[in-house]
């Protein structure tokens, strides 16, 4: 019996995120700091693979000749025109979905950075050695971030006309004996 499948990586990297902000989540309710800005790290990466993911699964549902292989901005100002909404980088949403593909690209395309300073004591130093994304691996700035993933989903969905059972990695039989079961 032949089956078609549908594998949907989007919600993987989302569920990964969201369970890295459970782990931030009860960190934080136990009074535990270690390894937190980690954890922010992590939750952060899953979003902004999970955005890219989202992209190309709605870009591959609305776009006609759809190409996966091109510049991010390309391809979100593609898929939200697509659905009737406007990338438009100067709104909060927009800014934050933005702003968290500017900080995967720095930690996935990780880049030394060298320079030299002539620091005159340990706070110098340690201010000069911090990273760029070091500013965002804390609880506020995952937690604000992972509602703006959330919310661009909805919106794309929404705007997409595109049912959240048909966002799921299932087998083509499956799904369309649940929508008949109703």
């Amino acid at each position: 019996m032949s089956q078609r499948i549908h594998v949907y990586p989007h919600n993987d990297l989302l569920n990964l995120a969201s369970y890295q902000k459970g782990v931030i989540e009860q960190k934080l309710n136990e009074g535990i700091q270690d390894a937190l800005a980690l954890d922010c790290m992590a939750c952060l990466i899953s979003l902004g693979f999970s955005v890219e993911a989202l992209v190309n699964f709605v870009g591959s549902k609305k776009v006609k000749d759809w190409v996966e292989r091109q510049r991010f901005l390309d391809k979100v100002n593609r898929v939200c025109e697509s659905v009737g909404l406007e990338f438009n980088r100067t709104q909060d949403l927009y800014a934050r979905i933005w702003e968290l593909k500017e900080l995967r690209d720095s930690l996935a395309h990780g880049q030394p950075i060298e320079t030299s300073i002539s620091a005159r004591n340990r706070e110098e130093l340690r201010e000069a050695m911090q990273c760029p994304w070091d500013e965002h691996l804390n609880p506020a700035y995952v937690f604000e971030t992972y509602h703006a993933v959330k919310e661009f989903k909805h919106l794309l969905l929404e705007y997409g006309e595109i049912a959240l059972g048909e966002t799921l990695t299932a087998n083509e039989g499956a799904y369309i004996n649940a929508v008949q079961k109703g």
